[in-house]
Formats: C-alpha cells, structure tokens, sequence
C-alpha cells in the first residue's frame, strides 16, 4: 500500500482533517458572533453574515482536501476523496424531493468515510491510469460515500449518546465536570488531536462548552506569561491569534508543562462554573481566537450588562492570567523545570 500502514493512514486522514475543520470553521469563530446580527439587516451585510456561515457548509470537503494532501495524493485522487467525504457526511440529505444541506454533517463519520477511502485508492494505486478518471471517482469516491452513509445512522447515533452522556454528567456534577472538561481540552489543545473536532463530533454545548473553552484559554494565559520571559514580543503576541499550538512542540518535548497547564486549566474551569459560563459546540474549541469564548459566553448571561462584562474579564483574563504567573513562579523557583522550556524554536523549511 505504497509503503504506508493502515496506522499510518489514520494518522495522516486525523492530521488532515483536524486542518480542514479548522480552517472550515474558523471565520465563523471569529466572525460569527460579531456578525449575527446582521443577518437581520437589509442588504450587504446581511449576505455576508450569511457567507460567514454558510462557509461552514464546506467543511466535509476540506477534511477529504488536507487528507489527501497529507497523504500526498494528487488531482483526481483528491476529488474522489474530497467527494467521498462530502457523502458521507450526510450534510447533504434528500427531503421531499429535494436536496438541502444541513450543516457541517457528522465529523466522525466523515473521517471514517476519508479513511475508508484513503484505503481504496492506496490499494488501487494507479494501476490503469488510462481510466484514473473513471475508477477514482467511482473507487475512490462514490463507493466509499456509500459506505459512508450506510453507517452514517449508527455513528451518528452513537455520537448523539455521547455528547447526551456529557451533558447529563455536567447537570447532575456541574463543578466536577466542569473543571474535568476544561482540563481535558486544554491538554488536547497542545497535543496534535483538534479540539474544535473533538467538540463538534461530541456536539457540547452551555456549561460544557464554556469550560471546553476557558480550558484552551488557561491554555493560553500559561503560554503567554511565559513566553513574554524568554520570547519575543512578536511570538508572545502571535499566541493570541495562532492559539497554543504555536507551542505545541514545546510541549510535546517537555511534558512537565503538563503540570502548570492541568492546575491552571482546573481553577479556570471552577471560575467557569462559579459563574455559569456557557458556550456553544461552535466557540467550545477555539479559546479567546477573535473573542469567540466571551462573546458567546455574553449572549448566555442575563442582568446588567457591565456586570456581565466585568465577569467575563475576571473569568476570561484576570484569573488566568493571574493563576498562570502563580504556577510559573512557583515551579520554576523549585526547580521542576527552567524557563528555556518555553523558548520558541520556528520550524525550518
């Protein structure tokens, strides 16, 4: 299979699909919140709020488009997968007659489709390549979609349960889930998994998604105050757009950052849950990237307006940042680790 283990294709299809969702559902992360409002309004605006979203809707094409490149698959080997994808994600579902999309489509079946189709054309590999144009979107493409969509009910059943299960322990163990969830993303943040994936596929959402988010922005304050010691300010500042992946390697290398960044995330994500942050699957992931977080936490508050905003600011910049130069001083005083852990190295190319 040209060299390359069905592990290895997993892991290449996991890769390529975390950049698609990313990239997919970033301008309405961003964007989204700020934007809402004017899809009520006459005129430009309007449409585009409405692009915003509807930019969403290329999302299952994007998973099958950086898969393939990551398994470096060329021109129609790309389509077929690109396709494929699109199937399989059931976004596009037959009512009445007629074709309507809804959504993003179910991310894990997705992924499985890509996967099943990554392996039908690396078994195929080219063989008539006189008649690629043919087999591929049928091999490639129409097959595994069907596919695809033939589990698509079980799956999707299957991802229901689980994002009920996480809702029910959050209602019944608000505190303990809270503080659970927000450390669990802010460990997936800096690992290679995709923590914008990982909320759409388990669909949380109030409570839930509010930790999720204040997880990956503890993340983000235990970052930042360190690399403002031994960084540059350029590199400091980029954390707050390019969010702590930046740092990824770091971390990978010096696995006792674990330490600041699970009490860091653990006392940001009781300050979530001391004041009911909430948020939507759509902001869960992204941490404080274009004010996701707090915006959508904002429209979940009820009373005074500046109140409301002043305990955004706590939750969202004054305990995490003040949390994060607590652990940081602490532990680098005891010697658990040394401040050159944080220096950012670019990647060379």
């Amino acid at each position: 299979m040209q060299n390359l283990k069905i592990k290895d294709i997993f892991n290449q299809v996991l890769n390529g699909a975390s950049t698609g969702i990313v990239i997919g559902l970033i301008p309405s992360a961003i964007l989204g919140a700020l934007t809402r409002s004017w899809l009520s309004s006459p005129g430009i605006l309007a449409d585009f709020a409405g692009s915003i979203q509807a930019f969403q809707f290329a999302v299952p094409f994007l998973v099958g488009l950086f898969a393939a490149l990551q398994l470096n698959m060329k021109g129609m080997e790309i389509a077929a997968m690109a396709g494929a994808a699109f199937l399989g994600s059931g976004a596009a579902r037959l009512v009445d007659g007629a074709w309507a999309l809804k959504g993003t489509g179910d991310l894990i079946n997705t992924i499985i489709t890509v996967f099943i189709a990554a392996i039908f054309i690396k078994l195929y590999n080219n063989r008539w390549q006189s008649l690629n144009i043919v087999i591929l979107p049928l091999l490639g493409g129409i097959l595994p979609g069907f596919i695809g969509r033939l589990i698509l009910p079980l799956v999707s059943q299957l991802t229901l349960l689980l994002g009920q299960g996480i809702a029910h322990l959050t209602k019944i163990q608000p505190l303990i889930m809270a503080i659970l969830i927000a450390i669990a993303f802010a460990i997936i943040i800096v690992t290679p998994l995709s923590s914008v994936a990982i909320a759409y596929a388990v669909s949380i959402s109030g409570l839930a998604a509010g930790a999720a988010n204040l997880g990956i922005v503890a993340v983000v304050f235990t970052f930042l105050y360190a690399s403002s010691r031994v960084n540059s300010n350029g590199i400091t500042f980029s954390l707050l757009f390019a969010g702590p992946k930046l740092f990824m390697a770091n971390y990978l290398q010096n696995l006792k950052m674990t330490l600041p960044i699970v009490i860091n995330a653990g006392v940001v994500g009781f300050f979530g849950y001391l004041f009911n942050i909430q948020g939507t699957t759509e902001s869960a992931g992204f941490g404080i990237t274009g004010l996701s977080g707090p915006i959508n936490a904002y429209y979940f508050m009820d009373g005074n307006a500046l109140v409301n905003i002043l305990v955004l600011c706590l939750t969202y910049v004054v305990v995490p940042l003040a949390i994060s130069i607590i652990t940081h001083q602490t532990f680098t005083r005891m010697g658990i680790y040394d401040e050159s852990i944080y220096i950012y190295h670019a990647p060379e190319h």
